[in-house]
């Protein structure tokens, strides 16, 4: 694991704290739903959860049907197609930029070569998530019969 890495692990709530706080109360999504009960708390912790596990399992089956999951709950839930994937695209600017803030403040100490190694990887990681929410979004939903 690289230092990088265990970094974003150890400052998961910082970097969802600025995700959400910089990008995602500027989205529709948020918009449309700050007022109801539980929606924010559970938004936070779906983000940390999906990213801590991202970082654990990169492109194993069990992110990969998270984030399916999560495209279907968002066209459930009628969610813009357009906003939620910003949201998403939103939430690597911030991953990034973080690691940019972070790195020259001194507090993430490693070399350029190792940011760079990682971003590209985090960049990985967006690009086949970003496939998965479509296919989400895009399944069509399932008609059971009772």
């Amino acid at each position: 694991m690289t230092f990088v890495i265990r970094f974003l692990e150890e400052h998961s709530d910082e970097l969802i704290n600025y995700w959400f706080s910089t990008y995602y109360v500027k989205s529709k999504e948020y918009q449309e739903r700050k007022y109801i009960p539980g929606y924010l708390d559970a938004q936070y912790s779906e983000a940390k959860r999906l990213f801590v596990q991202s970082l654990k399992k990169c492109s194993t089956e069990d992110i990969t049907a998270s984030v399916r999951n999560i495209g279907e709950d968002r066209r459930d839930m009628n969610i813009d197609f357009e906003d939620m994937l910003v949201s998403h695209f939103d939430f690597y600017t911030a991953l990034m930029e973080f690691i940019t803030i972070h790195h020259d403040k001194k507090n993430l100490n490693c070399s350029v070569k190792e940011i760079f190694t990682t971003l590209l990887e985090l960049r990985r990681i967006e690009t086949s998530s970003a496939l998965e929410l479509y296919k989400g979004y895009t399944l069509e939903p399932s008609s059971t019969r009772f």
